[in-house]
């Protein structure tokens, strides 16, 4: 309760400041008022409370009381409602129970609602008359609903049920990786296993392919050669330590080719000396986690939990009761000397659940069990992402093999995986499925032609873990979107994305290395693909869109820029010499990257993890001021809610009031009217009753407090959203 109050307390202070206060919303100062068709990329589509002009008169609609969302299809919810009717005086004000059809757009993070009816209505002291239904009626067809999508999901009740996504949680891997720990500049050399060098021809220089950094070896010199940012470094071992700056290179580098997968090689010859060292790395052949610190490790107190966290990384690292904790990829380990051994924590110390959501730290709630935040990203791991194809052969598709198709078993079942193309094709008895951007196809053979299909065999959705087609058992077809003839749905959760859930908190990655493959063909033949691991890249889940994105494994306080990119749950298929062959399957070739950066809780400007004050100067407060400003206006004039069986409520001066008899009266006045002890839980109607009076049916103050929360919360989310989107729109077209 403390963590909720504290957090909407510190956004309504901060809204006083930054928006104009709404108290009534009406057609003429109200931005909010419908005129036609919604455009989801449009902030008022989302915003409420939103006044309705017909005829017969206005009515003004606030978020809705969600009832139910099944199968995150049908939804079913209470609206309050303001109904004026033309040429008359006063208002009637009460719920209404609607059902709809809904539509979640991911790109834009809303939800569209369409073929509303109307189920049943709640309004005191007398209940709708007919004009006033007819009005509603017309307000509910005219036009497509659209609610913020990150709204929705914080005003589900709390006895919401939702697909459970953790059918196979026994099968993940909860293993620690390395874990190393640095008080000083260093990067991470990852190599998959022991390094594999191709050779350029018949020269002496070969690269070694199964790794993310540029590393050659000179058989005439003896030598190894990194390329680190730009700097030549050279070793006669491939090991930690004793890499020496350079600027003599072989002259075997002129014939390295000039491509997009060489760039950065040719941007760096001649070899030249820099004006200062590089950054040091180490070199790992096994899943690792590099954690860095800005000197020797400072602590600091998280709040009044007893918790302490580091100040001087941004890493999650914490310490608690004599043992250290840090959070990797969702899943939590502990120490109790912080250069010594992790473990896995299967059960997480209560007291973490009381960290602020509003303090720099409050990110890691969403893989805290038991948290809000963690029942959010649940439900986001569970919602179904929908896709239609048209049920006829894609010409288009052309699954590209190296060499003649090869397959190998998949353990535990009687399915084989191709091994030697970047698409997820399953052989089962003889006839190929695949698997393509949330999508099942059939072939009679290994090279196509594709033909989508509903009939997938049950022994694909059998595939362990353990494999590195594991993420194609969350792709399935989609029995409860309409069907349209000649058109096939699907519809694929977050595991498909690699986001596991655990049933208590979602983890990323399946925690077991996938083998890569690496052909030893011609120079222009030869390539090498690897699946994304779970480790070694900072994976850090993004509660504005709902996934994992990665960082690399060292950040930039010392000079150094880092790129970001989406964590996608496919191999990633590369030329030995060519760069990228193939977008990994199931996502699009155009998503745009999530960049942690931008929900990272401070600014950092030159290591020290302090926060940096802003001034009005800087642009940062404008894009900060953007995403308040879409929402704020919308939360403080959107104070009317609705209760399960449609009661109505409103929020003001700090106090809560429920409409009854056609007057407002506040909780205390309520309670002492009808002798009810706070707080009073609904009790279910008996279906003869029909409606109960509403003071009979007062919900908790903490209830009321946590639909607040989600207006405010959600809204806050969307808008971060919009910025996030909006930023990139400019970068790409400065």
């Amino acid at each position: 309760m403390k963590n909720r109050m504290s957090l909407v307390t510190t956004l309504a202070v901060l809204c006083v400041f930054l928006v104009p206060f709404h108290v009534h919303a009406t057609p003429e100062n109200d931005p909010t008022v419908s005129s036609g068709k919604v455009d989801h990329h449009d902030v008022a589509g989302v915003n409420y409370p939103r006044v309705e002009q017909f005829v017969l008169g206005s009515v003004r609609v606030d978020f809705p009381g969600i009832v139910s969302w099944s199968d995150f299809r049908y939804l079913r919810a209470w609206l309050p409602v303001e109904i004026t009717l033309a040429g008359e005086e006063g208002s009637q004000i009460g719920s209404v129970l609607v059902q709809g059809l809904t539509a979640i757009d991911f790109e834009t993070r809303t939800v569209g609602i369409t073929e509303l009816e109307m189920l049943d209505t709640n309004f005191s002291p007398v209940q709708l008359t007919e004009s006033a239904r007819d009005l509603m009626n017309d307000v509910l067809s005219s036009r497509e609903r659209t609610v913020a999508l990150d709204v929705l999901l914080r005003l589900l009740p709390e006895d919401f049920s939702f697909p459970d996504q953790s059918r196979d949680t026994a099968q993940l891997n909860f293993e620690p990786p390395v874990i190393v720990i640095s008080d000083t500049p260093l990067q991470l050399l990852s190599i998959d296993k022991e390094p594999i060098k191709a050779m350029w021809g018949n020269y002496s220089l070969e690269y070694v392919v199964n790794t993310n950094w540029n590393i050659f070896f000179s058989s005439e010199q003896g030598r190894w050669y990194v390329l680190n940012n730009g700097t030549w470094q050279s070793n006669n071992s491939l090991s930690d330590g004793g890499w020496v700056v350079t600027e003599n290179l072989p002259p075997e580098f002129q014939s390295i080719p000039v491509n997009d997968r060489w760039q950065l090689v040719h941007d760096a010859l001649p070899a030249r000396l820099p004006e200062k060292d590089p950054v040091p790395f180490i070199i790992s052949l096994q899943a690792t986690e590099l954690i860095l610190t800005d000197g020797p490790v400072r602590l600091g107190p998280l709040g009044d939990t007893g918790i302490e966290y580091v100040t001087n990384t941004r890493s999650d690292l914490f310490h608690f009761d004599e043992r250290w904790y840090v959070l990797i990829s969702g899943r939590w380990f502990t120490n109790t000397d912080l250069l010594g051994q992790w473990q896995y924590v299967s059960h997480l110390p209560q007291v973490f659940a009381n960290i602020e959501p509003v303090h720099e730290k409050g990110h890691v709630l969403y893989a805290i069990p038991g948290t809000r935040q963690a029942r959010i990203s649940l439900i986001e791991a569970a919602l179904p992402h929908r896709t239609s194809v048209i049920e006829v052969p894609v010409a288009e598709l052309d699954v590209t093999w190296r060499g003649e198709p090869r397959f190998t078993p998949i353990d535990l079942t009687g399915l084989e995986r191709g091994s030697n193309t970047s698409y997820q094709v399953i052989k089962h008895n003889n006839f190929y499925y695949l698997c393509h951007e949330g999508a099942w196809y059939f072939s009679a053979t290994a090279d196509g032609p594709w033909q989508p299909t509903r009939e997938i065999p049950d022994e694909i959705f059998r595939i362990p873990a353990t494999d590195p087609a594991y993420n194609v058992t969350f792709v399935k077809p989609d029995a409860d979107q309409e069907q349209v003839h000649g058109q096939i749905n699907f519809s694929y959760t977050g595991g498909y994305l690699g986001n596991f859930s655990t049933g208590v908190s979602v983890v990323y990655g399946t925690g077991w290395h996938s083998p890569y493959l690496y052909y030893r063909g011609s120079a222009s033949s030869s390539f090498y693909w690897h699946h994304v691991p779970t480790y070694g890249y900072g994976a850090l889940y993004d509660p504005i869109g709902g996934v994992y994105g990665w960082r690399p494994g060292y950040y930039n306080p010392w000079g150094y820029s880092t790129t970001v990119s989406l964590v996608s749950p496919a191999r990633e298929f590369v030329h030995a010499q060519g760069g990228p062959f193939q977008t990994s399957p199931g996502r699009k070739s155009d998503n745009e990257p999530i960049s942690p950066e931008l929900y990272q809780p401070d600014r950092v400007s030159d290591g020290t993890e302090k926060p940096v004050e802003i001034t009005q100067s800087d642009g940062y407060q404008a894009t900060s001021n953007l995403a308040h400003s879409l929402y704020l206006s919308s939360t403080l004039s959107s104070n009317m809610f609705s209760g399960r069986n449609g009661e109505v409520y409103k929020h003001e001066n700090d106090e809560w009031e429920q409409y009854d008899e056609g007057n407002w009266s506040t909780m205390q006045e309520m309670q002492k009217q009808h002798r009810i002890e706070e707080p009073l839980r609904r009790p279910s109607p008996p279906a003869s009753q029909g409606w109960l009076p509403a003071h009979k049916r007062t919900l908790s103050r903490a209830e009321l407090d946590r639909q607040q929360l989600a207006r405010l919360e959600g809204m806050d989310n969307y808008s971060r959203h919009r910025m996030r989107k909006e930023s990139q729109a400019q970068a790409d077209n400065p």
